[in-house]
């Protein structure tokens, strides 16, 4: 009789543990499941597509990015801030007249910072929120620099006028 009576207490204790291992499998499992659902690598942005309009450079332009040595300092009386800009270029010509843009800016330097300036004061008069600056600026200045230094043969030397650097006090 006892061992019928041990045999029944067991089969008895076994069912409970049974039900508790599959409890920590099925919450562990669940875990797992999450967290490799969580892991997968979110897929990239698909890249934008090239116009197919868009002009072709000539094979014998080059682009060369230039910055500008020269700070430009924007006070104006309608903004209690003051913007530091500093500022680069980017030019496609060819190397001769690459070089005989340089010796211009080189002769114009006073006068085409002024512009810079003029048309910088404008803009900072509207607002001074660099993000707003950093969209609404480049247009302008390259409108400006073109006109200072545009020629008959390279009438719009700047391609684009890059703000490297906006700090506001």
């Amino acid at each position: 009789m006892e061992r019928g009576l041990q045999g029944a207490g067991m089969s008895q204790a076994t069912p409970p543990l049974v039900f508790a291992v599959l409890g920590f499998l099925c919450l562990g499992g669940g875990f797992g499941v999450a967290a490799f659902r969580v892991m997968q690598p979110v897929p990239p942005p698909p890249f934008a597509q090239v116009p197919k309009d868009e002009v072709a450079p000539e094979p014998d332009t080059m682009l060369v990015y230039v910055p500008l040595e020269e700070q430009l300092a924007v006070a104006v009386a309608e903004q209690p801030v003051r913007v530091m800009l500093t500022l680069g270029v980017s030019l496609r010509a060819s190397v001769g007249d690459l070089v005989a843009l340089k010796a211009d800016v080189d002769e114009r330097r006073p006068a085409l910072l002024a512009a810079l300036l003029k048309v910088a004061q404008v803009e900072v008069a509207k607002t001074a929120e660099p993000a707003v600056l950093l969209k609404t600026l480049p247009g302008p200045l390259r409108d400006v620099v073109n006109k200072a230094l545009g020629t008959d043969a390279l009438p719009e030397p700047v391609e684009e006028v890059l703000i490297m650097g906006l700090v506001t006090q």
